[in-house]
This record gives C-alpha cells, structure tokens and sequence, in this order.
C-alpha cells in the first residue's frame, strides 16, 4: 500500500480513482454477482471517458465538510492520536483498488497503521449511532476498506460528530484487525472482481 499526496475532490483526485473500485463502491464490488455487475459497468465506462465530476452541494454536503476539520479537532483530542489528512491510498497487491480516508495515522517508519473515517449526520442519526454503539452497517466496507488493502493496518476509528449537540457531540468506535473474520475471502472475492472487470473491458476495446 503506498500513499498519494493529493487534494480530495480536486480533479487529479478524480481521475486517479476513475475505474478503480474505492471504499465507498467496495460493498458493492463484494456484493452479489447483480451488484457487482452494475459495478462492472460503472468501471469500465469510468476507465473509455474522462472524469464526471458531479457537484455534490447539497447543504448537508456542504456542512460536512465544513465541519470535518472540528471532528478531527475532536476526535485527536479525545484519543491524544497525531491524525493527519492525506489523498489516497492505493493497494500494491489489489490492482485497481484506492481508497480516500478521512485520516491516518503513521508509525515510526512512516507506515500507515491506523486511521479515521469521519461521518456528520444530522442530529437523529448521531443520536442513534451513540445509542447503538456499533459500527453503522452502512459504512462497514468503508472501514473495512483499509484492512483489506494491507497488514500494516492495526486499527481504524469510525467517528460520528455532530457539533449540536452539547452534551454528546462524538461518538467515538475503535476498530481492529480481529474485529474481521473474513479478510482473506473478501480479499480473493475482490481479486476475482477486478480481474473479471479487467477482462471484459479488453474483450469490448480490442
């Protein structure tokens, strides 16, 4: 797994996920074989075109990513972890699979082990996140993306922030490795995926 320095949402960021599978379409990529070739189709005709960029500014949107920065903020502050921003991580062993975390965190060697997945629901949502305690089913993969992509990763917290509320803003879960029992059969399931998208995609273009 390597790094890529490289703003989020910024057109260079765009075209570098274009046709890969990323955290947030990788329930799908590991999904039944109708949804996962929905996901083909979105693949391939991501890699014959240039990059569509849809303006997601809807206030919610917008909100979160105003608000991003004071999770974060609150989050390093609750565990005392030096959580940075970076653009992408990239698999070395999966082709054609990244992955845009909210943060990382690096051990003395500059090898990424852990990092953050950021959500800013409304107030309802947050309310039920802290009131369940569990990893929210709909961003399992998204959490689970990290681990998939490499051994080096020992952790990831999910956190959920809503700056309305004084008295539980953060809801704050730790995920680790263990947590996870079927990283190797995901892995070989995304393995297949991506190469059977490969092959259809050379069989229409040559």
């Amino acid at each position: 797994m390597h790094k890529i320095d490289v703003e989020q949402g910024s057109l260079e960021w765009h075209r570098l996920r274009q046709g890969k599978v990323t955290g947030t379409t990788l329930k799908s990529a590991l999904g039944s074989p109708k949804v996962q070739e929905t996901l083909m189709y979105k693949i391939i005709a991501e890699r014959m075109t240039e990059p569509q960029i849809s303006d997601l500014s809807s206030s919610a949107v917008t909100r979160g990513r105003e608000i991003e920065p004071i999770a974060r903020r609150a989050v390093i502050a609750k565990t005392g972890i030096n959580f940075v921003e970076t653009g992408m991580l990239v698999s070395d062993a999966i082709d054609d699979f990244a992955f845009s975390p909210d943060s990382i965190f690096e051990d003395e060697k500059g090898n990424v082990i852990g990092g953050l997945e950021i959500k800013c629901p409304d107030s309802k949502k947050h309310i039920e996140y802290c009131i369940k305690g569990e990893l929210p089913k709909d961003y399992v993969d998204q959490v689970k993306a990290p681990f998939l992509m490499s051994d080096d990763i020992e952790w990831w917290y999910f956190a959920s922030f809503d700056d309305r509320s004084y008295e539980l803003p953060l809801f704050l879960l730790k995920v680790t490795r263990s947590d996870w029992e079927t990283i190797n059969d995901d892995r070989e399931k995304l393995r297949k995926f991506v190469a059977r998208v490969a092959n259809q995609h050379a069989q229409i273009t040559f």
